[in-house]
């Protein structure tokens, strides 16, 4: 059984983390640490989810593993949005077998063994809209439904008319209505997209008795 493990389980507030902090809890060399570490991983006790990234293997763990917060510390910084999000709101009917999250730096996607994890890239990376949620030992930021669809219209460059993008995204009427035009307006003038005030206008103009 790995002491390195036992003592990342008792010093570390959750179970996904990185080489950093592996660093801040293990004297000696940096040879010494990488071979704790390498160590660990080969007697599965320690997963690693890209380079410098690790969690506990399922014998240490202390919950089930959240795929939230992989994304969020896979990819520095980060907040789940786009389907992933919007699946998860209930907004779009559809499955998500890959965590889609929108983030500051370039697009990147990860296979992991512990599932796939995608990026884009945003212009005007910001955290309006953005929810942070806590739970048990987990935390992860995700974007609000109105977040994530706009997001998704930037990233995804749609000039669909409102109606249009529903019906291909197939979200539920009443769940389009409950989009935040003030906060979508305040998300359009951070992102000063064009496509996206194109869309709120149009949204604002179909929303109109």
């Amino acid at each position: 059984m790995s002491t390195l493990a036992l003592k990342l389980r008792e010093e570390l507030p959750t179970d996904v983390f990185t080489d950093t902090e592996v660093v801040n809890l293990l004297e000696g060399s940096p040879n010494r640490r990488y071979g704790l570490v390498k160590r660990a991983i080969a007697d599965g006790d320690l997963i690693q989810l890209r380079r410098g990234v690790y969690c506990l293997g399922k014998t240490f763990q202390r919950e089930p593993l959240d795929q939230f917060e992989l994304a969020q510390k896979i990819y520095v910084p980060s907040y789940v949005s786009l389907e992933s999000a919007l699946s998860h709101h209930g907004w779009i009917p559809e499955a998500v077998y890959t965590v889609t999250s929108v983030s500051l730096k370039r697009s990147a996607s990860f296979k992991t063994p512990l599932g796939n994890f995608s990026y884009t890239k945003i212009p005007k990376f910001n955290f309006i809209g953005v929810e942070r949620v806590v739970a048990g030992r987990t935390v992860h930021l995700i974007a609000s439904p109105t977040k994530a669809l706009a997001d998704y219209i930037v990233t995804h460059k749609t000039d669909l008319e409102p109606n249009e993008l529903m019906e291909f995204l197939r979200i539920e009427e009443e769940s389009w209505k409950q989009i935040s035009y003030k906060l979508l307006a305040e998300i359009a003038e951070s992102y000063r997209s064009t496509r996206l005030r194109a869309f709120l206008r149009a949204f604002r103009k179909s929303s109109e008795p």
